[in-house]
């Protein structure tokens, strides 16, 4: 249901490429990890392969099969010139079920060198890691026998760069082929070397540099998705109890659908307060009531309480609540850096005024919630950074498809995320039916998500149910697991947004 309402609502190939692949890798590939325990060798050799592929030892039996693995690749001649013999003992094989799916073997030479014979796949297999870890495990084979020359022999110019790129060969000479074997239409062997001492000394060093640099450079699935942080506004200005029942006004009732929030998987509450009509109030009491709650509940959640600029508020009003202390004191607060309009009116925030909140909650030790709804406000932060009015990590919050904000497409926040500055942490809200559409194409490039019923009341795009708090982020957590995201508990948000992990242990960094 959540891939074909995002397609229907936004029709983009990219989206439909993103869900496909999470499903065809989770589901038709069958994928998971397998470790070949090896205390000496480290951790380091951990693969990703076929979850029903193990590798072992050779057995007596297994001859045929090791032969049926090389006749696709012309390497089956068994006995010949080019390979005398097999001997199991110095062979490894790759099984699915009771199938050889892979094999490799080695041989130790008269002057205490080593030499590779035979390594092949079944072509069904290619590309899936077994021909790597086949490699790898004849190699921990002979270097466990204290051999320190390993010589191979290859053909294709594809495996020479494998074996060059994976495990530290180098080319030392060729030698004419004396029958077809392997590629048919090449007629030598170029010879390759590798210095096993230097390559399993090194290869800690190496693995740990590619996954650092595929951490910094490369896209899930193959870099690490950073944990979801999940931010819930609750509550608005605008929903009222009399369009829909489920909108929380009353400080007990948001209290009770923060602490649900937070059971669901948010680690971040984004607060607003009502006076006891429903309409809108920045009375600090009020807040303290609903915050000081949430703390008693759950104490670690975090608190972030809005300035918001609609309803004609004065500075001070607005600021009220960033003097609150002790339990009822805000982790964090919105600021919205520029002024914009709504269907039901304007949200006015002057530079003076976003600078004086912005200085307020430095001097309180909040960090701001940076509420961007196009280009321009990226500037006004990157001013307020440079004039070291905000600074560290910061937490922006990029809200699409309003009335005079970005519109809600890939494009828009493409270009929004790239305009961010430095060590900036992104969040992505859609106003209205846009909500589900920009919480996925959040989730899946990476970034983190805002739901909640401020910004959108509907659980469907067709408008045919009201949806409820709950709902919105128990919908967020079932695509995040879709794309085998992990949910960010409130400790692992507190620590990338750089807050303390209590509310005295608030410090701003500038």
């Amino acid at each position: 249901m959540i891939i074909s309402c995002i397609l229907s609502c936004l029709g983009l190939r990219t989206l439909r490429l993103i869900f496909l692949y999470s499903l065809i890798w989770k589901h038709i590939c069958n994928i998971g990890p397998i470790i070949i325990n090896d205390q000496k060798h480290g951790d380091y050799l951990f693969m990703m392969l076929p979850i029903d592929v193990t590798i072992r030892k050779a057995a007596s039996d297994d001859y045929q099969g090791i032969l049926d693995v090389m006749r696709p690749w012309n390497m089956h001649h068994v006995p010949s010139p080019e390979m005398p013999e097999i001997d199991m003992n110095c062979f490894f094989v790759a099984v699915r079920g009771k199938e050889i799916v892979g094999a490799s073997g080695y041989a130790i030479q008269s002057d205490g060198t080593a030499k590779t014979t035979l390594l092949g796949v079944l072509p069904a297999f290619n590309g899936t890691g077994i021909g790597k870890e086949l490699q790898l495990a004849r190699m921990r084979e002979i270097h466990t026998l204290g051999v320190r020359s390993l010589v191979t022999n290859a053909d294709r110019p594809e495996v020479i760069a494998w074996y060059q790129r994976n495990f530290g060969y180098r080319p030392i000479g060729y030698v004419k082929k004396v029958m077809s074997f392997g590629d048919p239409d090449l007629d030598q062997w170029t010879t390759l070397q590798t210095d096993l001492y230097e390559f399993f000394d090194d290869q800690p060093s190496r693995e740990t540099h590619r996954q650092a640099y595929i951490e910094a450079n490369d896209p899930p699935p193959l870099g690490p998705y950073q944990p979801l942080v999940i931010n819930v506004c609750l509550t608005g200005m605008i929903p009222q109890k009399e369009f829909t029942a489920y909108v929380p006004v009353h400080p007990e009732e948001i209290i009770t659908q923060a602490v649900e929030a937070h059971d669901l998987g948010a680690s971040i509450v984004h607060l607003h307060a009502r006076n006891h009509d429903g309409t809108p109030t920045s009375n600090p009491a009020v807040f303290e009531q609903i915050i000081s709650g949430i703390r008693r509940e759950r104490p670690d959640l975090i608190c972030c309480a809005t300035t918001s600029g609609r309803g004609g508020l004065s500075f001070e009003e607005r600021a009220a609540v960033l003097h609150l202390e002790g339990n009822a004191k805000p982790d964090m607060a919105s600021l919205t850096l520029s002024s914009l309009n709504f269907n039901t009116g304007p949200s006015v925030n002057g530079p003076s005024t976003i600078e004086r909140l912005a200085q307020t909650m430095k001097e309180q030790g909040i960090k701001p919630e940076l509420e961007i709804f196009d280009a321009g406000m990226i500037n006004f932060a990157r001013y307020l950074e440079r004039h070291r009015i905000i600074g560290g990590t910061k937490y922006f919050n990029i809200l699409l498809g309003g009335i005079s904000s970005a519109p809600a497409t890939i494009h828009s926040l493409s270009y929004l995320v790239q305009s961010l500055p430095g060590n900036s942490i992104w969040s992505a809200a859609g106003l209205g039916g846009f909500q589900l559409p920009m919480n996925t194409i959040s989730m899946a490039a990476g970034g983190h998500v805002r739901v909640g019923l401020e910004d959108n009341v509907y659980f469907d795009a067709a408008r045919t149910r009201l949806a409820t708090n709950a709902d919105l982020v128990r919908r967020v957590v079932r695509a995040a697991k879709l794309l085998e995201r992990p949910i960010a508990s409130v400790q692992e948000t507190r620590r990338l947004l750089g807050l303390g992990t209590t509310i005295s242990q608030h410090k701003m960094k500038y």
